[in-house]
């Protein structure tokens, strides 16, 4: 019974790639997560118009828009967005899953052209990618992306441009430490929308333009929710917070305690000893849609990039109840468990109170991207910025 919830977890990656979104089954607690609805996508705690949430040019500089276009396949002729962060005066990081299809390895290999990065968004410089490096345990065979989808590990991709970064871009520095328990400001140009459901989301010129900023609380690995089929530290968590406790995702993923009703209902009973924080009030956003490969900064540094985001996959709080007589706990075939007190709001994979998130942390691969940084990763005037927003497994096409 201990990762039951991990079944039941519906994730994705968060490229945008305008008209699409697949969610991708992953897999915690009593809850796993092939009970998760995942994608990769920044929805905020209020409206998502509110100058709060506007970064200033200052505070964008550093940070790119990432286009990819679609050259083959059913959605040939649009493109594929994401975001990115500025490492060095020709070097971008972001998420394996944004540029996944120029490499053989992938099962979308020739379907995507040559990326173009956008310094400060939609209307900045643009420059061509030359080259790509993506970490190999993206495609690992245990923890890879044919292995575990929208959580799979080395979701991190290192751009090396066609030409040096336009001058007075900011070269952001890469965290060595442990980011769990730190208040990360996040960037980047993806979906945007309001964390209550209002509003939907949102995909348009504005979020490509202008991005939007704000912050959260990372609180953990992914593999303290789903376990060891996950590299410990890998993977840093952090879950979308109203302030009130029935929604705090969660101590209700990583809880072992789930309890069979009269009805044949589950109630999962959330821990009240670890991930209480209940959230930053106003300035708390969630990653969506094309927020993909964006950056998430700790003291100024780059220490996380946008990767993928979950919540409770919908056959499981649609109020029907089809529990296998035999063991009401069973996800196989066609038994679904209702779970009755889902933290998000409306049992849906949209970035709405309730889900969580995760980001690849910087200081896992730090090695391995230093290595791969001709130039100091150091702060400065001249530099490379790409904050990439990336939706998820399936990018938004647009």
């Amino acid at each position: 019974m201990k990762y039951l919830l991990r079944s039941l977890a519906a994730g994705a990656s968060l490229c945008a790639v305008a008209v699409l979104q697949l969610p991708v089954t992953a897999s915690a607690g009593v809850l796993t997560a092939d009970m998760v609805s995942a994608r990769t996508y920044l929805k905020t705690t209020l409206d998502y118009q509110d100058p709060m949430y506007l970064p200033s040019e200052a505070q964008k500089n550093g940070t790119v828009m990432l286009r990819t276009p679609i050259v083959d396949g059913p959605y040939a002729g649009y493109n594929s967005y994401c975001s990115g962060t500025v490492v060095g005066y020709r070097t971008i990081v972001t998420a394996a899953h944004c540029v996944s299809g120029l490499d053989p390895r992938d099962d979308e290999y020739g379907d995507y052209g040559t990326p173009q990065v956008r310094f400060g968004g939609y209307n900045g410089t643009q420059v061509s990618v030359a080259s790509i490096d993506i970490h190999p345990l993206y495609y690992d065979a245990t923890y890879g992306k044919f292995a575990q989808g929208a959580f799979a590990a080395g979701d991190i991709a290192v751009l090396h441009l066609s030409e040096t970064i336009p001058a007075g871009t900011k070269i952001y520095k890469l965290f060595n430490g442990d980011a769990s328990g730190e208040v990360a400001t996040h960037i980047s140009y993806g979906t945007t929308g309001n964390g209550d459901g209002s509003n939907g989301d949102i995909f348009s010129l504005d979020n490509l333009a202008n991005g939007r900023i704000g912050k959260n609380l990372y609180e953990g690995s992914l593999a303290d929710l789903f376990g060891p089929d996950y590299l410990t530290g890998a993977q840093l968590v952090y879950d979308f917070d109203t302030g009130d406790a029935a929604n705090n995702a969660l101590p209700w993923w990583a809880s072992p305690y789930g309890y069979l009703l009269p009805d044949g209902s589950i109630y999962i009973d959330p821990l009240t000893d670890i991930y209480q924080d209940l959230g930053l009030g106003d300035e708390e956003v969630l990653i969506d849609g094309g927020d993909s490969g964006g950056g998430a900064f700790v003291n100024g540094k780059l220490a996380g990039v946008h990767s993928f985001g979950f919540t409770l996959g919908g056959e499981y709080c649609d109020g029907v109840l089809n529990p296998n007589p035999n063991d009401p706990f069973d996800t196989s075939g066609a038994f679904n468990p209702e779970i009755i007190n889902n933290p998000d709001i409306d049992c849906a994979l949209n970035s709405t109170f309730g889900e969580v998130a995760g980001d690849t942390a910087v200081a896992f691969y730090y090695d391995w991207l230093m290595a791969r940084i001709p130039e100091p990763a150091t702060y400065g005037l001249m530099g490379l910025g790409a904050l990439m927003a990336a939706f998820g497994l399936r990018r938004r096409r647009a």
